[in-house]
């Protein structure tokens, strides 16, 4: 993989913990992008509002009209000049698994929970407006995991079949962060593929 630049990707259902463990990796200095801001960028600036909904449905047309590895190509190129180690997040259709194995030395990890679990979680961070109900959340879920989707939409259930780690966010903590489990199975992760470089 000389001259291939190292790239963690993150899979996982809605509220399963993604942000979290690209800010684990982010403090060993990784730069970190998101699919969904690429995607919200171009939500804001044809001034559509941005809802999980809009976020969905824009990133089934890209997809659809440019190929199923867009996005993931759009994340590599911004990031092409940058000396460090990427995080790309919110990975969500196999053909940007397989563009990124192609084109990076890349890893894809997967985390999943229960969905009352995550549902829970929605209802604290209070984030998603649009997901605060229970019967909304259930279908916009359902989609995010590849139900009723064309190949050029989400596929966030195969893609973590395809994950390298994959890891069960179902604990419910609230003290430092550096104390749950998931942070001790990041960073169980980051030193197995960092042992590859060593």
């Amino acid at each position: 993989m000389i001259g291939k630049k190292l790239v963690i990707g993150i899979t996982g259902t809605i509220a399963s913990g993604k942000d979290v463990v690209a800010s684990i990796l982010k403090e060993k200095g990784f730069q970190v992008i998101s699919l969904g801001e690429i995607i919200r960028d171009e939500l804001s600036s044809k001034g559509i509002p941005i809802t999980r909904k809009s976020q969905q449905d824009l990133g089934n047309q890209l997809r659809k009209e440019f190929g199923g590895q867009i996005l993931a190509e759009k994340a590599l190129k911004k990031f092409q000049s940058y000396s460090t180690p990427l995080v790309i997040n919110g990975i969500r259709n196999v053909d940007e698994i397989k563009y990124l194995r192609e084109n990076a030395d890349f890893h894809l990890i997967g985390i999943d929970a229960p969905l009352e679990i995550r549902w829970e979680r929605l209802k604290k961070r209070n984030r998603d407006s649009d997901l605060l109900n229970h019967d909304r959340f259930v279908i916009d879920d359902a989609r995010d995991k590849g139900f009723n989707e064309p190949l050029n939409g989400q596929q966030v259930g195969m893609c973590l079949v395809h994950a390298d780690f994959l890891i069960s966010n179902d604990e419910d903590f609230s003290g430092p962060i550096e104390n749950s489990k998931l942070y001790k199975e990041v960073n169980d992760i980051y030193r197995k593929i960092k042992s590859k470089y060593s």
